[in-house]
This record gives C-alpha cells, structure tokens and sequence, in this order.
C-alpha cells in the first residue's frame, strides 16, 4: 500500500495518519503488521501510537489499522466516519523521527518467539511447518530491528 506521496508502507514505518474523522486517530504510529508479513494474515496495516520523540505510547486506545477502521455502536456515526475518512484522511511516511525505540520493540518480540520456537522443536521437530513458520517470523523480526 502506499502513502499519499507514492512511497511503499512497509513494517518497520513510522507514518503520521492527518485529516481522520476522530481526532484520536490522528497522530504519529510505526507499522507493526503488514499485509504479506510472516504470521500476518490481514489485508491492511496494524500500527501502534508513538510520540514525536520515538517512545512507545503506553495509552488505552494506541492502535490503529490503515485503511482506519472504524469502531463504534452507532451505524449513523460509522457511515459518516468512513466516507470521511475516505475522503479526507491521509497517511504519510515520516523519516525524521527517531526509530531506536521501534527497533528496540521488533528485537525484544523476536527474542520472546525462542522459547516458543524451542518448545515447538520438542514436540514437533524441526521439519514441522509450525516450527519453521515461527523462524521465519522471528527472522523478519529481527531483519526489521536492524
């Protein structure tokens, strides 16, 4: 998918959402799920709130998907939420901002996959798809920290 200036989004981003019907939505993320990512089976973009200095938002509401979706009780509300979106809302890659703590997130969700990935070679052996599928995607993670 890519941003309003043309540039592919990928894992790894860090991208600024402007214009979306909730304000809540607005702000900066870094894309922590891609279509096409290993373990990732959605169609669009998962992302996770960050400040402007790189950290990490620890807020309730800190994640977003791109194209936004939209969450809420009232189908009136829903309708015109998405039709402004579509019109009005944009994302932008932004590479001014500091990625060390994006970084930090993707090596320490790749070093938590060893255990898993150790329990799964037990039980299953090496050649299970299971297992290989689980080092492939501590492998990408990994690619993305560095």
């Amino acid at each position: 998918m890519l941003d309003m200036n043309n540039v592919e989004i990928k894992t790894g981003d860090v991208v600024e959402i402007s214009g979306a019907y909730f304000k809540n939505d607005n702000g900066l993320y870094f894309v922590e799920r891609s279509a096409g990512d290993p373990g990732w089976s959605g169609s669009d973009h998962s992302l996770r709130k960050i400040s402007k200095t790189g950290k990490l938002s620890t807020a309730k509401h800190n994640i977003c998907f791109w194209p936004i979706m939209i969450t809420t009780n009232s189908w009136i509300k829903r309708a015109e939420a998405k039709q402004w979106n579509a019109e009005h809302a944009r994302i932008q890659v932004r590479n001014d901002i500091d990625r060390s703590k994006v970084a930090e997130h993707f090596m320490k969700e790749a070093e938590g996959m060893i255990p898993e990935i150790e329990r799964l070679s037990w039980n299953f052996g090496d050649d299970c798809q299971c297992t290989k599928d689980r080092k492939e995607r501590k492998a990408f993670l990994e690619s993305i920290a560095k």
